[in-house]
């Protein structure tokens, strides 16, 4: 029996840097900032989404623009606000 090759295979992984974390003295994001989705708009800018987490597990999910450096390289993100709201997991 012969085994499939991964349909992925040939992709290598590089990490650049980490380019969205809780923001100091931000209560939306005291617990943290988690999971965050990527999409390119119809601009063909590229945003995140990610699950904001408040105190007492209360998460929100927020939408930021990822910056890039002069090398093309992801570098940053601008924060645009918070789009929708979830209840909090008790």
């Amino acid at each position: 029996m012969r085994i499939a090759e991964p349909l992925m295979s040939g992709f290598k992984l590089r990490r650049l840097a980490m380019l969205m974390e809780p923001e100091p003295g931000n209560p939306q994001e005291i617990e943290g900032v988690l999971n965050p989705a990527a999409a390119r708009g119809p601009d063909g800018e590229l945003y995140l989404f990610p699950r904001l987490v408040a105190r007492g597990n209360y998460s929100r999910i927020g939408i930021a623009r990822v910056r890039f450096n002069e090398a093309g390289d992801p570098a940053g993100v601008e924060r645009l606000g918070i789009r929708g709201v979830s209840a909090s997991r008790g």
